[in-house]
């Protein structure tokens, strides 16, 4: 096996590790959520980076707190309600640097508190970021923390 061929296999083992870790913390964290898998593609990534680029502003500016954040997303349910049976796919950089979390949005809202535990979004120690995009249809939500400590809200959905 050549050098190159060789640094391959091991990131292709690395990559396959962490999906395995992160499937294991979010059965563990997770339970009542059986319908979940961890997503990997340049499509995927390329949607993600196409929600970082829009000039929109947003809707809901705060100073940082976490829990006005989870007081928001709960108000958000009554919003994008006509999407609960949808797939979404959650992005949070520092813990899945690697992979986008599909599961059913209705799952999202049932385990709020459960996945903003796996996610670690009461971690003070870095800027907040969360994303959330419909799997299929064109909906999501982008929160931010910029560097003067507010939190933005922006989302958006397509009209039934």
């Amino acid at each position: 096996m050549n050098k190159e061929t060789r640094k391959q296999r091991i990131e292709e083992l690395k990559r396959k590790n962490l999906k395995k870790q992160l499937e294991e913390k979010f059965k563990c964290l997770c339970a009542p959520i059986t319908d979940f898998e961890f997503l990997t593609s340049k499509e995927i990534e390329l949607r993600f980076q196409n929600v970082f680029s829009n000039d929109q502003d947003p809707q809901i500016r705060f100073r940082h707190n976490l829990n006005r954040i989870m007081e928001e997303m709960s108000f958000l349910q009554e919003e994008f309600g006509a999407y609960r049976n949808e797939y979404i796919l959650l992005d949070q950089k520092e813990i899945l640097p690697s992979y986008r979390l599909k599961l059913r949005f209705k799952d999202f809202w049932n385990n709020l508190n459960l996945i903003a535990d796996f996610l670690n979004l009461e971690d003070e120690s870095s800027l907040f970021l969360f994303t959330l995009l419909g799997h299929k249809k064109n909906f999501g939500i982008f929160i931010y923390e910029d560097e003067y400590g507010l939190d933005h809200i922006l989302f958006w959905k397509e009209n039934f």
